[in-house]
């Protein structure tokens, strides 16, 4: 019988493992022995007998003492705090969940989009604000704009990129990307498209272009989103350099990683006026200092690390990790393995 530990507790309710969907597992799959962690005492007392650990990150102390864990799952895409000792020695299989928040990170980037393009940030502060000219946004240079025929630029293409870019295709823009191995084709595994719900069809984008041309796709872009994940290579990208080569008033945003950009030049480059607006849900520091100047500003929005959570979060990850424990049983290859020494 394999040994299933979750460790899928929170502080907050939208990322604790709903009952019906523990419930869910012990009748899908009779053969697992199921334990499950309220609190980080419970973790630390079931872990050594654990096989399988479903979890926020543990921590070294922890798989140091999971002497039996061959598999260990995340419910997020990042990985970096997964990759602790005792994982890279050990070689524990890691595979993480890639593709689960590609709805809702992609719903909520357009969104943005549109707030900013129909300067709903400014609409809003004048509805909850007494005596201001309600329509003093529709002038001069706060007119709204459209979406319609503008590029956007993606920096990273994978399955957030991939949704962005079929949605904002859906509104008339034109899009390119930077990945990093742009002469790979895209290879996503049908099962795994499947247990996301997302559709195999390519969107038809205009051009995919490696890290080499991310001046070029920074010269092209009315917008820039970053859906890359956080590598050695990528951290602090987006810097005065960057900056200075975007669309003077562009609009700027990241659902990624915050150490991606260098937030005090992203702020000067605001306050200049050569980004014209910006979009961040993500920071260098989280949660965002009260006294960081992104706050001063009336052309940016913020949002506290969010634009992954959505009541469609818990059903996508435990398809995924169910068709996993299917495929487990079966002696299939893992959908979702992440490659320990390039750390995604």
């Amino acid at each position: 019988m394999r040994r299933l530990l979750l460790g899928l507790f929170h502080a907050s309710e939208a990322w604790t493992i709903p009952d019906e969907e523990v419930e869910r597992l012990r009748l899908d799959f009779p053969d697992l022995e199921i334990t499950r962690a309220r609190s980080k005492e419970n973790l630390e007392a079931a872990i050594p007998e654990a096989e399988i650990l479903f979890s926020w990150a543990p921590g070294e102390a922890n798989v140091a003492r999971a002497r039996n864990l061959r598999w260990l799952h995340a419910p997020a895409a990042g990985i970096g705090a997964y990759l602790t000792p005792s994982v890279t020695k050990r070689k524990i299989l890691l595979t993480n969940s890639r593709g689960v928040h590609a709805v809702p990170i992609a719903e909520h980037t357009l969104g943005v989009l549109v707030a900013l393009a129909r300067q709903l940030r400014t609409a809003i502060a004048d509805q909850i604000q007494d005596g201001l000219e309600r329509e003093r946004w529709f002038e001069g240079p706060g007119r709204p704009r459209e979406l319609y025929g503008r590029t956007l630029g993606l920096f990273g293409y994978g399955a957030i990129g991939r949704e962005v870019a079929r949605r904002a295709l859906a509104f008339g823009m034109r899009v390119i990307a930077v990945r990093r191995h742009p002469e790979r084709p895209s290879a996503w595994e049908p099962d795994l498209l499947r247990a996301l719900g997302l559709p195999e069809e390519e969107p038809r984008i205009d051009a995919v272009m490696g890290p080499g041309d991310l001046d070029r796709m920074l010269e092209a872009s009315d917008a820039v989103v970053v859906a890359a994940a956080l590598t050695p290579e990528t951290q602090g990208v987006f810097d005065a350099a960057a900056f200075g080569r975007m669309k003077r008033g562009a609009w700027f945003v990241n659902v990624a990683r915050g150490k991606i950009v260098r937030e005090r030049d992203l702020v000067a480059a605001l306050r200049m006026g050569s980004i014209g607006a910006a979009a961040l849900d993500v920071f260098e520091t989280e949660p965002l200092p009260r006294e960081s100047e992104l706050y001063t500003l009336d052309n940016v929005i913020l949002t506290p690390h969010i634009s992954g959570n959505s009541i469609g979060f818990w059903p996508r990850a435990m398809a995924l990790f169910r068709a996993n424990l299917r495929r487990d049983a079966a002696g299939l290859p893992l959908l979702n393995q992440v490659d320990i020494e390039r750390g995604y």
